[in-house]
């Protein structure tokens, strides 16, 4: 086990795979001339060389319609809109494409990707989200509007094993996946209550022998009796240092990180709320039209009994406003909203 960053775990994964399979390709913005920009595809052109990884346009659609294109004639494209937000300029083929008809175009025998009468269609589109930088699409985080495509998978990790692990699932998956890694993941993360900026809060003892981490596999990230907070990517930090304080207070809050919301692992969740008796929902995106609404669906279509005898269920997320440097840092959940909320909650 060597101990290492979100961003060294996620370069890793993405070398491992580059030399598992020569199909295994990358497109994207900012990749040779910046490393990705944080860091993700440092020295990558160096070992694999400029037909294996691309510095593109800043063309989004483009990147992916090239990405597509490419899956269908054998290769396994990773895609990098640099942010997610910005994968908006490429609704058309994101959505439309990709996310509805994918999985569907049939063909003959004669393409190798066919299935039956499904075609695969192993794209990994990827950005950051988060931040709270200068421009609206900057930091936004678009992962509701993509579950509403049925082919596309969301990805969103918290932690370096994570990241590792669910990236080489992803590359490796026959069908598209959104994969968003938040940008507070590079550079911050939990200790003793407080959301800190170090080496060590961003680093994670994560395994040198391969591993792969299944989609819709949640994972118990703290365990506790009287309160199931349920989120994902950055958030899962906000929540753990909310529950180590709660703690001092004797409130024990379990924390349940989906890593994946599309699939979503709806029996973690359930069985998580039947132990405590509370469900609280957070997430960074903005509250309306958020997945927090689908989750707790999920819940209650899967378990409608539990959610009837729950003593309290809420969400919690940002106000509906652009999550940039303005609005942001007054806008989403942080340690002392979700505290607070959690505090309300073992009043009822």
């Amino acid at each position: 086990m060597a101990i290492i960053t979100y961003i060294e775990a996620l370069n890793q994964a993405l070398k491992e795979e580059m030399r598992w399979d020569e199909r295994v390709v990358i497109w994207g913005e900012d990749l040779i001339s910046m490393n990705g920009v944080f860091g993700q595809t440092k020295d990558i052109y160096d070992e694999f060389g400029g037909d294996r990884i691309k510095d593109t346009p800043i063309c989004e659609q483009a990147i992916a319609g090239m990405a597509m294109g490419a899956a269908y004639r054998g290769l396994r494209p990773i895609g990098v809109f640099m942010n997610a937000g910005f994968s908006l300029c490429a609704f058309d083929t994101v959505f439309l494409k990709l996310g509805c008809i994918a999985g569907s175009l049939g063909g003959g025998s004669s393409n190798t990707g066919v299935h039956g009468y499904r075609i695969s269609m192993p794209v990994v589109l990827y950005g950051v989200v988060g931040g709270q930088r200068d421009d609206n699409d900057h930091g936004m985080s678009p992962e509701a509007l993509y579950m509403h495509a049925p082919y596309l998978k969301i990805v969103m990790p918290s932690t370096p094993y994570d990241v590792k692990g669910l990236m080489k699932t992803a590359i490796r998956d026959e069908y598209p996946v959104i994969f968003s890694d938040h940008a507070w993941c590079f550079f911050m993360g939990h200790k003793d209550g407080e959301i800190v900026r170090s080496r060590e809060a961003v680093s994670q003892e994560v395994p040198e022998k391969e591993y792969l981490i299944p989609f819709g596999k949640a994972d118990v990230k703290r365990q506790g009796n009287d309160v199931t907070l349920v989120t994902y990517s950055f958030m899962v930090h906000v929540a753990l240092a909310a529950a180590y304080n709660l703690a001092e207070e004797g409130i024990s809050v379990e924390v349940v990180d989906l890593r994946t919301i599309v699939p979503l692992d709806v029996e973690a969740i359930i069985a998580s709320a039947k132990k405590t008796g509370r469900l609280l929902i957070v997430h960074e995106a903005m509250k309306r039209g958020g997945s927090a609404g689908e989750i707790l669906w999920r819940v209650h279509e899967e378990a409608p009994d539990l959610v009837r005898s729950l003593k309290s269920f809420k969400r919690l997320a940002a106000k509906n406003l652009p999550l940039n440097a303005h609005y942001g840092p007054r806008l989403v959940p942080s340690v002392d909203t979700i505290t607070d909320t959690v505090k309300g909650m073992m009043n009822t």
